[in-house]
């Protein structure tokens, strides 16, 4: 998987280097030209990323530094299955300097959230928080960030192990300006591991993983604790997957065997010839004896080229609820954005950023009409932005036709926005009985912008399917079926892949492109597992003192034994 050209020397776990220095000397003190009133929040922009936050320059600059070479390994060990169209909008990213503003997104969140991935019609959205111990902070990003890469840019959506896995195998990654060390067990992966070592109940196998249960079982931290389980073993099977050129070519084929609906540990096995039976016992030892982390000397690692702009006090309190509006929120939850940016927005009339996010609002979830004033004459400068939410407003009012030029013009401006070319797409189907060319390749211009977003490929495989292109169609519906993490529209698109299959009517695709399927969400939440792996810990304590205490009650001189450390006791 990797080129050629890049030469690997194994060191031993206590020899890797401290990179938490070396990538803070990588970056340089970043300064911002001054703005009188500047808000707390600012706007970095780099090759693949935008960035709004309310840290600090140099820590976001080191942050782009570091995200920028991940995303440029990314790309090389995931050649095999990349799908990038190059049409794909740079990731709005969203850094703050606490865990508190998740909260200003007006979502239902786990416990211990520090981050989000959401994606919807509006676009895909990331959410880190920053956390006090640097280096820690930095596994969640990378770990979230890798799994998001592989819904942007590949088409691969299960196995959820191997996603899962690839995602903690990165979050341990680390670079400096011409190296990148990788293969390290996270920290809460190994606390995991080791604890089940000592004899400890586990909650899944490895048939468990490979079958995607990450949330079914019995844990001493609940559904958390099976997450954190399932990525643990994820992490250790995909280590074992990229471990020499042998596994990782077996891995092509298992990985290819799978999106060919080859049942997940069937495919496993003919790829590796280990019975998934034996798989345990085979990682245990391999973790024990031939876990090795790499020194990959990389001399073009690229560095974030960056332009950072500061944002004026009036318009700092207005990123959390832009954010949150283009997070697709529910009715309940967008009505009540709607009256605190109209209460927000009204402070600051002359503000261009706070009266454009109110417009969105108004839009959205009040009255388009109430949006028109500023919209009209902001458009007097081209803007995409203000474009689409013109045409978005048109549309809404039912004129298709004022909403189509709108929406062209801001095409025009911003090609690759999916949601301008998803609003298109729905003009057509509201201006015509049947749909023109431009229509159904707005359709697929927004899949193609937005790759994993669900509600994008459905669109586009209908209309895929309306013109005949059934190859195209399949692949899209079986991109869906196969992402098991949104069952609703998996469900859909099983269904209507065996109607294309067996040949469906123009009427009958035309019929469900005129549905309006429920608003939804993407939402894949990080945990702080290390608050769990504490939770994990202390519950099992607790379990233990409890059964010390029946014990003594049951047969005072009889001491407990203590459990065997095997590396499997259910």
């Amino acid at each position: 998987m990797l080129k050629p050209w890049y030469a690997a020397v194994a060191l031993c776990g206590a020899g890797v280097m401290n990179v938490h220095a070396q990538q803070q000397a990588t970056a340089p003190s970043v300064v911002v030209a001054g703005q009188r009133n500047a808000s707390e929040w600012f706007r970095v922009e780099s090759q693949h990323f935008v960035v709004y936050s309310n840290t600090s320059n140099d820590d976001v600059a080191t942050l782009l530094h570091q995200l920028e070479r991940l995303d440029f390994m990314l790309r090389i060990y995931t050649r095999s299955f990349l799908k990038s169209s190059g049409a794909e909008p740079k990731l709005t990213f969203y850094y703050h300097d606490g865990a508190v503003a998740l909260n200003g997104l007006a979502l239902a969140q786990p416990a211990n959230a520090i981050g989000l991935y959401n994606s919807c019609r509006a676009g895909v959205q990331g959410f880190g928080v920053q956390l006090a111990t640097g280096d820690e902070g930095l596994s969640y990003l990378y770990e979230a960030y890798t799994r998001h890469f592989l819904y942007r840019y590949t088409d691969i959506r299960e196995p959820i192990s191997f996603i899962d896995g690839l995602a903690h195998y990165f979050a341990s990654a680390r670079f400096t300006d011409t190296q990148m060390s990788i293969g390290k067990t996270p920290l809460n992966v190994g606390n995991y591991l080791n604890f089940l070592e000592q004899g400890r109940l586990y909650s899944l196998d490895y048939k468990d993983v490979l079958e995607q249960n990450d949330s079914q079982g019995v844990n001493y931290a609940s559904t958390a604790g099976i997450k954190l389980e399932f990525a643990a073993r994820s992490w250790l099977l995909t280590h074992y997957m990229l471990s020499t050129e042998d596994t990782r070519q077996r891995m092509v084929a298992y990985l290819s065997a799978v999106y060919r609906d080859v049942p997940i540990t069937q495919a496993f096995e003919e790829a590796y010839g280990i019975k998934v039976s034996e798989l345990g016992t085979m990682l245990w030892r391999y973790r024990r004896q031939n876990i090795k982390v790499l020194a990959v000397v990389v001399p073009d690692l690229p560095l974030a080229k960056m332009e950072f702009k500061a944002l004026p006090q009036s318009s700092g309190e207005f990123v959390l609820a832009e954010a949150a509006l283009k997070s697709c929120p529910d009715r309940k939850q967008g009505e009540a954005l709607l009256q605190r940016t109209a209460s927000a927005a009204a402070q600051y009339p002359a503000n261009a950023y706070a009266q454009r996010v109110l417009s969105r609002a108004q839009i959205d979830w009040g009255n388009p009409q109430d949006a028109l004033p500023y919209l009209t004459i902001a458009a007097r400068t081209p803007d995409a932005e203000v474009l689409y939410l013109l045409g978005q407003a048109s549309l809404r009012m039912s004129q298709p036709e004022a909403a189509r030029a709108y929406l062209l013009r801001a095409l025009a401006l911003d090609p690759n926005s999916p949601e301008t070319a998803y609003a298109l797409y729905q003009t057509g189907l509201k201006s015509a009985a049947t749909p023109d060319d431009a229509t159904l390749q707005a359709a697929v211009s927004a899949f193609r912008s937005g790759h994993e977003i669900n509600t994008l490929a459905r669109s586009a495989a209908l209309a895929y399917a309306y013109a005949g292109d059934n190859a195209r169609a399949r692949n899209t519906l079986k991109l869906m079926a196969h992402n098991i993490r949104e069952p609703e529209l998996a469900a859909w698109a099983q269904t209507w892949l065996g109607k294309v299959v067996a040949g469906v009517s123009q009427e009958a695709v035309l019929a469900e492109m005129h549905k309006q399927p429920a608003e939804t969400a993407f939402r894949e939440w990080t945990i702080a597992n290390a608050v769990v792996m504490q939770t994990v810990e202390k519950n099992a304590g607790m379990q233990d003192a409890r059964g010390r205490v029946d014990q003594q009650a049951m047969n005072p001189n009889n001491p407990v034994q203590a459990l065997p450390a095997t590396p499997y006791a259910r």
